[in-house]
């Protein structure tokens, strides 16, 4: 799926925006046929962490393992989907996620909740018949094996930038939902490579959208402690207008935190709807992204020793040069 082929941008971590970040716009009549404008759909923003049972993402790229619509909703979240805050500055968010510990440990079918307690796994839900509009073809998806959606078969580009997309499921556990975004640019980067220091700022940069309409934002992640046990990331949501920075403050907690491995990153330019389900919370996510490759000044990762410096050997567990 193309949440396998984007493995630190899960759909469930999305954090552009909660629903108290609501844009100022027009409400939707959801009892109206007629198309609302893209200027003025009103757009809820991402579903809050611990209500994000899951949702949709229509992904634009010209790699086409990375190209098409999927998706999945469940009937809970995992425990360890909820992130900690451990700093913030500005647009941006220092998270850790956290492991429960259950003895005796879980059951298959279940898992531990940070009450020590084993509790049944997240299940994803039939959501019947998904349709979405606004491409350069409707889309009509049924249930796939696991209650999950895909359709990878649409070419690129795959919409107008600006053009309203609509994605209709029609009923299934929580009834039908109706959910819209704006088709955004393709993200553009003149380097695909960020260079990290503790304590100096990272500068980003990347081409604004020239679209008469964008609703789009820019969300950005780091992720430079792989292999650790309470792994940390960097979190940032900034405007669309083609240049942010991530403050030394940051850049120094964030190395502080841990790294290990091969330390990544991503950009991603998106517009994100969603919809209450009493309980739980459905997203739709029309994206575009970037992967970025991360170094870390004084941090060597490796598989073996030949690939440390003069002096250090690989600690293969770790996949850093000590």
């Amino acid at each position: 799926s193309l949440h396998d082929a984007l493995p630190i941008f899960p759909l469930l971590l999305t954090l552009a925006c909660t629903k108290d970040e609501v844009e100022d716009s027009t409400p939707v009549d959801t009892q109206t046929e007629e198309a609302p404008d893209p200027e003025t759909v009103a757009l809820a923003g991402a579903c809050p962490l611990d209500e994000a049972w899951g949702g949709f993402s229509v992904q634009a790229s010209e790699d086409p393992n990375n190209n098409g619509i999927d998706g999945k909703v469940s009937d809970s979240i995992w425990p360890w989907s909820e992130l900690e805050e451990i700093a913030s500055d500005g647009d941006c968010k220092l998270l850790r996620r956290n492991l429960p510990f259950c003895t005796p440990s879980c059951d298959v079918g279940t898992t531990c909740d940070f009450d020590g307690q084993c509790v049944p796994e997240p299940s994803n839900q039939d959501l019947g018949t998904v349709t979405v509009k606004g491409l350069v073809q409707e889309v009509s998806m049924e249930a796939a094996i696991g209650n999950t959606y895909y359709d990878t078969s649409l070419p690129y580009p795959m919409y107008t930038a600006g053009d309203l997309v609509t994605l209709k499921n029609s009923g299934g556990t929580y009834g039908p939902q109706t959910l819209y975004g704006v088709a955004v640019e393709p993200l553009s980067l003149d380097d695909v490579e960020w260079f990290i220091t503790k304590g100096e700022p990272l500068e980003i940069t990347w081409d604004a959208p020239t679209a008469a309409v964008s609703r789009s934002v820019i969300d950005l992640r780091i992720n430079m402690d792989v292999h650790g046990a309470s792994p940390a990331s960097l979190y940032c949501t900034f405007e669309d207008d083609g240049a942010a920075t991530v403050s030394g403050a940051l850049t120094k907690t964030l190395v502080e935190a841990g790294v290990t491995g091969f330390p990544s990153g991503a950009l991603e330019r998106h517009t994100t709807d969603s919809v209450d389900l009493d309980p739980g919370c459905m997203a739709l996510r029309v994206l575009s992204p970037v992967i970025m490759a991360v170094d870390v000044d004084g941090f060597t990762p490796c598989f073996t020793d030949e690939e440390c410096p003069e002096g250090l050997s690989c600690n293969k567990e770790l996949q850093v040069c000590e």
